[in-house]
Parts: structure tokens; sequence; C-alpha cells
């Protein structure tokens, strides 16, 4: 009797066991990803990036992951859509740092992984890179000392440069830190530029300031990168008829959208990094357990189209250093 009654409990368990490992594998996960974007989601590399790896790990869209996707055109707007619809994701995905100030205005228990945010540290959004200490992680844009290192990169690929623009998102759309303000000032004082400095509210700010621009081959514009600045085209176009270099956000900006350069993070690969901390949260991982990431990866991108209609010379030796190439 004492060994019927052993089997029995070894047949318990391993029915329990079975079972739940079904019900693991049947669960259907929701990743709701936030932007604020007029164009087509899928297109954005850190989308693609991150599908293509998660597909990589074995999720199968419709079958063990759903992806949901939240857009909106004003961070009103998508305040007020998110605050309907967040509840029934197992992960937030913001694309950028505006977009997870408002996730986590309304959740701190549901995982959010940011892909990118601009300055998460200093913004607030978390403790420290090492220790997010909240239900966020993720993936930073770029530190403070990168931004001033696109600075230099600016200077050396347009050397007539002496003056600059600096388009700052306001602090609704993006706050920027003291730290990478105070930087990228004492860079543009070391390679003798002048610094103007232009907060802006939206893209049709950041296009009316470039289009009060004097014609200048010796003018840049450097946005400070934030969601606000995803969709540059206009902005692009207004300076080439300025003859006013352009600075952009991605590789994708400089070749669709006619931003002279970049010298920015891979956005694919952000996407890639992203599908790892999905992966790890939706297997038990707690976000404060998952340090956030800086960039491991640039792309420096230049547009020889824009440069001959700007009336810039390429110094060989950038040329050579360029990822990609727009002709």
């Amino acid at each position: 009797m004492r060994i019927d009654f052993v089997l029995v409990c070894l047949l318990c368990v391993m029915v329990s066991s079975t079972a739940v490992a079904r019900a693991q594998q049947s669960k259907v996960s929701r990743v709701l990803i936030v932007m604020m974007e007029k164009q087509p989601a899928f297109a954005f590399p850190q989308i693609q990036g991150l599908r293509d790896r998660l597909s990589e790990l074995g999720y199968i869209e419709g079958k063990n992951i759903i992806y949901d996707l939240l857009r909106e055109e004003t961070y009103d707007a998508l305040r007020a859509s998110l605050k309907t619809v967040h509840k029934k994701a197992d992960v937030i995905l913001p694309l950028s740092q505006a977009e997870t100030a408002i996730a986590r205005e309304l959740t701190d228990k549901i995982p959010i992984v940011f892909m990118p945010a601009g300055d998460p540290v200093g913004s607030g959004l978390i403790t420290s890179l090492a220790s997010p200490g909240t239900n966020l992680t993720g993936l930073a844009y770029v530190e403070p000392k990168a931004i001033a290192k696109q600075v230099e990169v600016f200077k050396d690929f347009v050397p007539s440069l002496t003056q600059i623009i600096l388009l700052i998102a306001g602090p609704k759309e993006s706050p920027t830190s003291a730290q990478t303000l105070v930087l990228v000032r004492k860079v543009a004082a070391q390679l003798e530029m002048n610094l103007v400095e232009k907060p802006v509210k939206s893209l049709t700010d950041a296009e009316q300031a470039v289009s009060a621009l004097p014609k200048s081959a010796t003018t840049g514009v450097f946005p400070i990168c934030a969601g606000l600045f995803r969709g540059l085209k206009n902005m692009a176009s207004i300076a080439i008829e300025r003859k006013v270099s352009t600075f952009g956000c991605s590789a994708s900006q400089v070749a669709e959208q006619g931003v002279l350069l970049a010298y920015a993070p891979d956005l694919y690969y952000i996407g890639t990094r992203a599908a790892w901390y999905v992966d790890r949260i939706l297997k038990g991982a707690r976000p404060q357990e998952l340090p956030v990431e800086t960039p491991r990866k640039f792309e420096l991108a230049i547009n020889l189209k824009t440069a001959n209609a700007i009336g810039i010379k390429v110094p060989p030796e950038v040329l050579q250093r360029a990822n990609k190439v727009t002709r």
C-alpha cells in the first residue's frame, strides 16, 4: 500500500508539472508598443530588430506573443489612450523618453522597457543605470559625453562651422539634463563655435527656427535627440534651402529624410537588445534586476546628395570612416 501511495504521489507531481509546463508554453504574452508618430510603426529599425530577435528566441506572433500598437499624434492624446489600454500588457515598450515618462505615470507594476530613452538617469526616470530601482529598464540613447562627441564629429565633417543652433526639446517633450548642456557648451567653446540654444516644443517650432536663419554654410543645426525629433524631413529640406548643415539622430534620417549626417546608435541593434529584456521579463525577471544598457554600436552616416546641395566638400578621411553613405 505504501508503494502504491508513493506512486500515486509521483504521478500527481508529474501530471501537475506537465500541466504547468503546458500552461507556460500556451500563454500568449502581450507586448504594448507606445509611440507618438504618424509613420508606419513597423518601419522603425528598433521595432524591426525587436520582432526579429524575439522570433529567433521562439516567440511566434499570434501564437505565444501579440504586439499591440498605440500611436497618437500628441502627448495628451497618448496619455489618455494609454490609460485605457495599458493594463492588458505584460510589457510596455515606449519608443522614447517622453513616452516612457507617460507610461511611468500610469503604472509602477507593469514592466516598462524603453527603447531607447535619451537620458533616463538625468531625467529622473531611474535611480542609476546599474540599479534602475523601479519597474523601468531598457536602453539609453546616449550618455551625455556621447552627445558632446557628436558635436565634435559635426565639426570634423563640416570644418567651416562657426555656429551651431542647438535644438532642445521642451521639458514636457523630453527633458535635457544639465550635465548634457554643460558638456555641449564646453565642447563648442573648445572648438571655437558660437552656440545658440533654441528650446522648442514641436517640430513646427524647430522648422520655423531654421527658416529664420540667414543662408550660411558656416551654420549647423544640431538637435539634442528626443522622440520629438524623429521626423526631420521638412526641417532638412528647409536647411538645404538655407545652405545650412543638419545633424541627425539616426542613420535612417540621413538616408530617408535628407539630413546631412548622423553619428548615432544603431537603432536596429537597440531593438535586438530590447528583445533580450522582454524575453527575460516574460520568463520571470524583474526590471529592477536588469541594468540599463548604453549603446555599444554606433553608425556614421553621410548623405552626399545633401552635401552637394549645400556646397560642402566632404573630407576624404571622414568619408572613409562612414558606415553608410547615401549618394
